[in-house]
């Protein structure tokens, strides 16, 4: 009787109804180990690629070589138009604000090769992206030629003028940035390199865009009124302050015109940047305009006040 009762004992059918349904509601609540295994292994692809998408980027920008330019470009994660934000500047200890590109980068330091051939890689809707980007504060690649003030920056300008007109597209030199309202003229001026600005005056007048020069600042300033402030005392200086007077016209940068509201006051600002100039200077900008009174020559015309007299007497 007692193995009868055991055996009764042991029987599933003697088990409590409740104990059955908990154990199968338990099984039916486990996850497929499919699932797991799914989710798992996505994240994990997710990490992968986002490391490889992060270590291209960096080998993108610290990238000088063209022919391992050409590489990195035909890479499944390359991105032309990445961007190196305002904390990887700040991790890299460098300057400068975020949201600069390849191209704004490559420009500064002056490397015409990767700068070629980036625009000869890339497809005509990336390459007129990258041309027209602009970073956090505004500036665009043709300010960071300028910025980085030297004959290899110029060059790259140069270089990215006469192919982007090949290519049928105008790169435009009177951009301002965001922050001053700089055009890549008037940033040239804080550059104090004479070469640099009239470098970047030859490239304005190559791209057309003569009106450039009476553009204003921020702080109301066109390139003559910042030339002025850093003639005084700088031959060098004075030369090109007389250069973009003369080549701006009778009125100078300010427009000077006479029956405006504003006639007194420009007077007043234009005669300030003739103030700057020596007779030489004055002289060849009488000469440049054809005032109607043969060439002069400086040595004969030392009276710097006559001069300016001459000078604003053609103001239309």
């Amino acid at each position: 009787m007692r193995r009868v009762a055991q055996t009764v004992e042991r029987h599933p059918a003697a088990r409590p109804r409740g104990h059955r349904h908990r154990r199968a509601h338990r099984v039916g609540r486990r996850r497929h180990p499919s699932s797991s295994s799914s989710s798992s292994s996505s994240s994990s692809v997710s990490s992968s690629s986002s490391i490889i998408s992060k270590t291209w980027k960096r080998d993108y920008f610290d990238c000088n070589n063209a022919a391992a330019l050409r590489v990195l470009l035909k890479m499944p994660d390359a991105k032309a138009l990445s961007r190196r934000e305002r904390h990887d500047v700040a991790m890299e200890g460098e300057g400068g604000c975020g949201g600069r590109t390849y191209l704004m980068e490559q420009m500064q330091k002056g490397n015409v090769e990767t700068v070629q051939t980036l625009m000869s890689v890339l497809d005509e809707r990336t390459r007129k992206e990258l041309l027209q980007a602009r970073d956090d504060n505004g500036n665009c690649c043709l300010h960071y030629a300028v910025y980085g003030a030297s004959v290899e920056s110029m060059a790259c300008l140069e270089m990215l003028l006469l192919e982007n007109e090949q290519y049928g597209g105008v790169l435009d030199m009177a951009a301002k940035d965001f922050q001053d309202e700089s055009t890549p003229l008037i940033l040239s001026a804080f550059t104090n390199n004479t070469f640099v600005i009239e470098k970047t005056l030859l490239l304005t007048g190559m791209n057309g865009q003569q009106e450039v020069l009476y553009e204003r600042d921020k702080g109301n300033a066109t390139i003559a009124g910042h030339l002025a402030q850093r003639a005084r005392g700088d031959k060098g200086m004075k030369n090109v302050l007389a250069k973009v007077i003369a080549l701006a016209g009778p009125g100078g940068c300010g427009k000077l015109k006479r029956g405006e509201k504003t006639y007194l006051m420009k007077k007043k600002e234009f005669s300030g940047q003739l103030n700057e100039l020596d007779c030489e200077q004055l002289v060849y900008i009488i000469n440049y305009w054809r005032l109607g009174f043969g060439k002069l020559n400086a040595s004969a015309m030392t009276e710097k006040e006559k001069l300016i007299e001459i000078v604003l007497m053609a103001t239309p």
